[in-house]
């Protein structure tokens, strides 16, 4: 729980969701003794929003949205921030009371705009939690200055633009990342993500050759579940492999879908 010194922190939460679910609801919960404000872009039905949620939190604003892409809506809501510094977070990940405490203890009245602050990130699978494998190696860049910097304009996979000057710096506790609670969810989450991702490389010109479509994702299973030691995270870590390995495998076979049809139109 919050301490009376550390509350409340000038910062904007912001989260973009299409779904208020209960995970996003105890997430509010959690985060709303902690920062001054806590911003939901909300892409879905207003008839859906449970009285529950709305009442999560005193702090809490419902914003509308529309879906423009990762980046994009994320810098929208950004903008609406009533604070300039944001702390900008998936829908899946809540901060630790450790982190939470690092966040509150930053001077953030006389703290520099340049700075930049990126947190490890402890992903759970099934229930499981995940420590080996490229999982078990995450750190994410969530916190940030709207005035020195933004999300790139990725469709997937976005990421702050880190410019000349700026200071990143990793702050103590842990981001914990509820990746999806079936593996059926997760498959289908992953296909959608890797046919965004193969637009993305259509878009920069990256090619699809059968070697890559053969070898990367052999490659990735072989460097995550070995070489990295997903092993060691029993029957969670080979199936957190094999779905990177698919994830790998779609990505190029729908790139190379891309430049078939365009070379027949």
């Amino acid at each position: 729980m919050p301490s009376e010194q550390n509350i409340p922190t000038p910062v904007s939460l912001c989260i973009v969701s299409n779904q208020l679910n209960s995970l996003l609801e105890r997430i509010v919960k959690a985060a709303s003794g902690w920062f001054s404000e806590i911003l939901i872009g909300y892409d879905g039905k207003a008839e859906a929003v449970p009285e529950s949620f709305l009442s999560a939190a005193p702090n809490l604003r419902l914003v509308p949205v529309s879906w423009e892409g990762f980046s994009a809506t994320k810098n929208k809501l950004a903008a609406l921030a009533a604070y300039p510094w944001i702390l900008s977070l998936d829908s899946d990940e809540l901060p630790d009371d450790q982190l939470f405490r690092s966040i509150a203890a930053l001077p953030f009245a006389g703290l520099p705009k340049e700075h930049i602050y990126t947190f490890r990130r402890l992903s759970y699978f099934e229930g499981k939690k995940i420590v080996h494998g490229a999982w078990g190696r995450d750190r994410v860049i969530r916190l940030y200055h709207r005035e020195t910097t933004a999300w790139d304009n990725a469709i997937v996979h976005e990421a702050l633009i880190l410019h000349p000057g700026m200071k990143l710096q990793l702050l103590e506790g842990t981001l914990l990342h509820y990746t999806a609670d079936d593996y059926a969810t997760f498959l289908e989450k992953n296909r959608r993500y890797a046919r965004l991702s193969a637009e993305k490389y259509f878009q920069k010109g990256k090619k699809s050759p059968v070697w890559k479509r053969i070898g990367s994702p052999l490659f990735t299973f072989i460097r995550e579940y070995l070489f990295l030691g997903g092993f060691l995270d029993g029957a969670a870590g080979c199936r957190v492999a094999r779905i990177n390995m698919l994830y790998t495998r779609w990505k190029y076979a729908y790139l190379a879908e891309m430049y078939q049809e365009r070379s027949s139109s």
